[in-house]
């Protein structure tokens, strides 16, 4: 199941990735904003209206704080495997255990026998664990902008991708780097 509704925070969708893997990418790529040039972690309420808008969880559904505190956990343990040195594997193993994550060989996924809150975080564990074994989850990135948290999928051939969208992250720094050598140049 895809978002039907563009995800809070900042929008990438013009490097989505593939699939399922999609879900993922916007999962981790939520944030808040003090001021419209300020990206921040996001917030439980941001996380919450997420997982409604993207209808993994009902409108109906109640999710407790604890809930989205685990959801916050899951975004830092997946996004440790994209910034820093690798997936926090004890926060989410943690949360797939909660989710209770099951193959189903017949057709070819892991799918949570929980429901809720911890079932949608399962369903998101199980697209990243498939992702991270066929390849996909190596063209998750961070985008370069310093003022942006954005994941991106990067189509480029040789995996150099650098920002999230060259329309807004990419022009931006290209402009700061053009003044940058104008300033250098006039005496």
């Amino acid at each position: 199941m895809q978002p039907t509704t563009p995800p809070i925070g900042h929008d990438s969708s013009g490097n989505p990735a593939p699939g399922e893997l999609e879900l993922v990418r916007a999962f981790l790529s939520l944030h808040d904003h003090r001021r419209p040039d300020e990206s921040l972690p996001p917030s439980p309420a941001t996380v919450e209206a997420w997982f409604r808008r993207s209808e993994l969880v009902s409108p109906t559904e109640r999710m407790t704080a604890r809930d989205l505190r685990e959801a916050l956990d899951v975004i830092a343990g997946l996004r440790a495997g994209i910034d820093g040195p690798g997936f926090n594997v004890d926060v989410l193993d943690a949360a797939a255990e909660r989710a209770g994550l099951r193959p189903r060989f017949g057709r070819g996924v892991l799918e949570p026998i929980a429901g809720g809150p911890r079932g949608a975080i399962g369903r998101l564990l199980a697209i990243a664990f498939l992702a991270q074994r066929d390849g996909g989850w190596e063209r998750l990135r961070r985008c370069s902008a310093d003022d942006c948290t954005a994941i991106f999928y990067d189509r480029s051939k040789n995996r150099s991708g650098r920002w999230c969208s060259m329309q807004s992250c990419g022009n931006r720094a290209k402009v700061r780097a053009f003044r940058q050598r104008e300033r250098g140049t006039r005496p």
